[in-house]
């Protein structure tokens, strides 16, 4: 199974060979993922651990009538496979029916290179990798001198291999490849601690810049020493991009069909109302080349591509997977993810983004003068309602007078609703960087006027 040819040509086999096992006018969908990967965590100037996992299954799903039946099995052989799909559609026999429950057919697949897979991940060895997690805890501890040590320093990889086949006549295959790396580092002045944090992502090791990563998670623990708070005020908030990406992921469930249908988004029912500012465009592209979500199709096997969710300020759409397409009268955006192949497919963003604006952060700051510039929140799952659209956020970051940072701040908390946010978005930076969360979300600098800002004195 190490060829493309092998691997969608087993999935396409296994469909055809299950048709008369799974019994008259029963539907088959087989999903095969295979993941290989390493990690490697230092500490203290050694490997902490190391970690080697390999992973490989099928989900199987069955269709009567509307009727479906979920199955999956951690093995290969024709044996796993096929008591699978004996499983799924006798599961089928009992689940309650449902008009929506349907397979996707045949779609045209890009035959661009995506630029999602490098050799290099698999030829790089071992040694070499555990000499990358080492060197970025050492320039983390090098980097200043109040930097008193490393929680945790990280090189990680995974190559994965996916197929999709089923009785529709969908059928697709990719191979993919990720390598990231992250840094905890601890600054210490007198009985103060602050914490920092950074990464890289990229498709193979040299991508990834452990200097840059370094210098840059040790300057975000240092510039919060000597913080405290500030007197409750309105003013203009400036969200660093990882912050920004947070955000984006309160926004990614708000935008899910899935969350719209079952009454659990405060964007529901708003499609061709102005949402937020003009200048706000919000894209998810499954086709963005070399982004950490990019693949041909998604996980039902529908053709991925791009497309503008909020365009200037305007609610377009939302995401769909198959079945929220057919309830919601539509099309398949090309949105359907899975965990594993051990779940069955939902609804989930790509490589969602804010079109970047122009200037860097420097350039927003002095753009807005005075204002708040956070660094981190507290609690962002839990303070950021994608239902409500409710924000109660504690954060950490910098006071900005005349359109410089003046001094760091903690203990604050930052009160709002998303659309007002959205709404009051002043600026929007040039600086666009990816986080790997729910699927992958890009943010530059953004700048939001007239935020509640609740400190103590």
């Amino acid at each position: 199974m190490e060829t493309t040819t092998d691997l969608k040509a087993l999935a396409r086999e296994w469909v055809e060979r299950g048709r008369s096992l799974a019994g008259e006018g029963v539907e088959l969908e087989i999903f095969v993922q295979e993941h290989r990967g390493l990690t490697v965590k230092a500490f203290g100037g050694e490997v902490e651990g190391l970690r080697y996992s390999h992973s490989r299954g099928a989900g199987v799903r069955a269709l009567r009538g509307g009727r479906l039946g979920y199955s999956y099995c951690t093995g290969l052989a024709w044996e796993d496979i096929r008591k699978a799909i004996e499983e799924a559609a006798a599961n089928s026999r009992f689940s309650t029916p449902d008009e929506h429950n349907l397979l996707p057919g045949r779609g045209e697949y890009t035959g661009e290179d995506l630029g999602i897979y490098d050799p290099e991940v698999e030829e790089t060895d071992s040694a070499r990798k555990v000499e990358m997690a080492l060197e970025l805890e050492g320039l983390a501890m090098a980097s200043d001198k109040r930097i008193s040590q490393v929680e945790t320093a990280v090189y990680a990889d995974t190559v994965s291999r996916v197929a999709v086949a089923n009785t529709a006549g969908a059928a697709g295959y990719y191979r993919s490849s990720d390598c990231y790396c992250y840094v905890f580092p601890i600054a210490r002045e007198g009985d103060e601690y602050q914490t920092g944090f950074s990464f890289d992502l990229g498709v193979r090791p040299s991508q990834l810049d452990l200097a840059t990563v370094a210098a840059d998670a040790s300057e975000r623990a240092v510039c919060l020493l000597g913080s405290s708070s500030i007197t409750s005020r309105r003013t203009t908030l400036i969200l660093d991009s990882f912050v920004t990406a947070e955000f984006l992921g309160m926004l990614a469930s708000a935008l899910s069909a899935e969350a719209v249908l079952k009454g659990r988004s405060f964007l529901a029912g708003k499609v061709g109302e102005t949402v937020a500012n003009p200048m706000v465009t919000l894209v998810d592209d499954g086709l963005l080349k070399g982004a950490p979500s990019t693949a041909p199709f998604d996980d039902e096997g529908v053709p991925s591509r791009r497309k503008e969710l909020i365009e200037a300020g305007v609610l377009r759409g939302y995401l769909h997977n198959t079945y929220t397409a057919s309830r919601s009268g539509t099309d398949s955006t090309g949105n359907a993810s899975r965990g594993s192949f051990r779940d069955r497919p939902r609804v989930g963003a790509t490589n969602m983004f804010l079109l970047p604006g122009k200037g860097c952060r420097a350039d927003i700051l002095r753009q807005v003068g005075d204002g708040v510039l956070v660094l981190q929140v507290v609690g962002a799952h839990a303070g950021a309602n994608p239902v409500s659209g409710e924000i109660s956020l504690g954060a950490l970051g910098l006071l900005v007078e005349n359109g410089q940072p003046v001094r760091p701040l903690r203990e604050i908390t930052l009160a709002g609703k998303a659309l007002d946010f959205l709404r009051d978005t002043v600026a929007v930076g040039e600086d666009l960087r990816f986080l790997p969360f729910e699927g992958s979300l890009g943010a530059p600098t953004v700048a939001i006027g007239g935020v509640m800002i609740a400190g103590r004195g």
